[in-house]
């Protein structure tokens, strides 16, 4: 996520970390209504293979620590459900080809299958993975997969260093999640009871939000010209440009090295930060896969780490949105795209108005196919960038020596073509910042701009060429 400038300051209390709320529910309903899923990826390639043993016990500091939960359901209506301590061994899989990484994508295409092929099962307690191959080159390339619905970019880097300092020194890093026997019976039951009570108030405030923004909407201001979210006022007309041709295409990944002192030095020299780069850089790969610029300008969800010390919550991730206009590239700088993405931040962090996070108080009062409508009624945004900064230490070194090529990235699994043409975004990305390197990494999704990954290669090639950058593909 973002730095944490945009981190709420209003009195909204935060949900128990033994609850599953927010974007914990939200991936839950996803996986439950429609089959879809969400792993996220962190990838390592280490110069010196550390052994099967030290994998194996890092994975197991893992399962010890914010990983290993499961889900237990309530009967209870209006309540969450609960998360409890999953109790289970990790899976630790070792790749049995060793990878020739003296071509430019073997190291990129292993990665890319495993993370395709993640099948993770967060509610029954199978929610992450360690996975590594060895290479020709004496190298180790290890990967961890862990399902969006057990946690967000900071959790995984809490559980890394967890790990780290429980495989180092050989102790439990448990968290405060009760087990399963100890929430069963009657106590189970009378706590349930007293969170469904606690969720009237704001099923109170949800209807009032949900309300205004039905008013505004029926002044005029619709969904697709004004999406549900702290957007700033951009006038701008619908971009005069015909839709490319529909097709039934997967979607596509792309991970891209540039040096951190030419990133970092560009940003500064364009009147930006890091962030607003990032921003601007995808914003202009989208707008040159032929994407149809809606009403009101190009609209870019910017994510917002909203975790505070001490929250245990799996999920603690939000979001704002600007659009964007005018032109975006390096003749125009940087300077509105920073402009726009201060005061988003500032709005949201002051404000508790955002449509999309107050629907899940009312949506346990739904019927499955109302709210499955709702869900995918819902307006995304036109592209997603998380700027997840600089990676701590233990991030980089999860076994002790620092990785020398590192990278974070998550898709969306089971979502048809369709699906993903109906509802943004038709592109999102993540970057990070270790040693001198800057890793940006890409997910295509809209079947008919960027569905098919030679193209996004190439646009994504060109474009940070356009801004003068250099690059190196994995």
């Amino acid at each position: 996520m973002t730095s944490r400038e945009a981190a709420k300051t209003t009195d909204t209390v935060i949900d128990p970390a033994d609850r599953v709320a927010g974007a914990d529910e939200s991936y839950d309903l996803a996986e439950r209504l429609f089959g879809w899923t969400a792993p996220i990826q962190f990838a390592w390639v280490l110069a010196d293979d550390p052994g099967h043993d030290a994998v194996l016990d890092w994975a197991l500091a893992l399962a010890r620590g914010g990983f290993g939960r499961r889900i237990v359901r309530t009967r209870v209506p209006v309540a969450r459900h609960r998360w409890v301590r999953a109790e289970r061994p990790p899976t630790v899989y070792a790749e049995p080809t060793i990878l020739n990484d003296a071509t430019d994508t073997a190291v990129g295409a292993w990665l890319d299958r495993r993370l395709r092929d993640a099948d993770l099962d967060p509610g029954a307690g199978r929610g992450f993975t360690v996975e590594y191959a060895h290479t020709r080159s004496g190298r180790v390339v290890l990967t961890l997969l862990v399902s969006h619905m057990i946690a967000d970019g900071h959790a995984v880097h809490d559980a890394l260093r967890d790990a780290r300092r429980s495989a180092e020194n050989r102790l439990g890093s448990v968290r405060g999640l009760p087990t399963a026997s100890e929430v069963s019976g009657w106590s189970g039951v009378r706590g349930d009871l007293l969170d469904a009570a606690a969720q009237v108030p704001a099923i109170v405030r949800a209807t009032a939000v949900i309300g205004r923004a039905g008013v505004r909407a029926l002044l005029g201001r619709s969904a697709a010209a004004a999406p549900v979210s702290d957007a700033p006022e951009v006038m701008g007309a619908a971009e005069d440009r015909p839709a490319p041709p529909q097709r039934d295409a997967d979607t596509t990944l792309a991970v891209v090295d540039i040096p951190r002192e030419q990133w970092e030095a560009r940003a500064a020299a364009l009147g930006g930060t890091p962030n607003s780069l990032f921003t601007a850089v995808l914003t202009s790969v989208l707008r040159e896969t032929g994407h149809v610029m809606p009403p009101g300008g190009t609209r870019v969800c910017i994510a917002v780490d909203t975790r505070s010390d001490g929250d245990d919550r799996a999920n603690a991730s939000g979001g704002v949105w600007i659009r964007l206009a005018g032109p975006v590239g390096p003749d125009t700088g940087l300077a509105t795209v920073r402009r726009l993405s201060k005061e988003a931040f500032a709005r949201y962090a002051v404000t508790d108005d955002a449509v999309v996070d107050h629907l899940q108080a009312i949506a346990r009062l739904m019927p499955d196919v109302v709210l499955g409508r709702l869900m995918k009624a819902v307006p995304g945004p036109d592209v997603t960038v998380s700027n997840l900064g600089a990676a701590p230490t233990e991030s980089v070194a999860p076994l002790g020596t620092p990785a020398e090529r590192f990278a974070i990235r998550a898709v969306m699994q089971g979502r048809s073509a369709a699906d993903r043409r109906a509802q943004g975004p038709a592109l999102a990305a993540w970057s990070v910042q270790y040693a001198d390197t800057v890793t940006v990494t890409v997910f295509g999704i809209h079947p008919d701009l960027v569905g098919d990954t030679a193209s996004l290669r190439a646009t994504l090639s060109s474009e940070l060429t356009r801004w003068g950058l250099d690059h190196r593909f994995w």
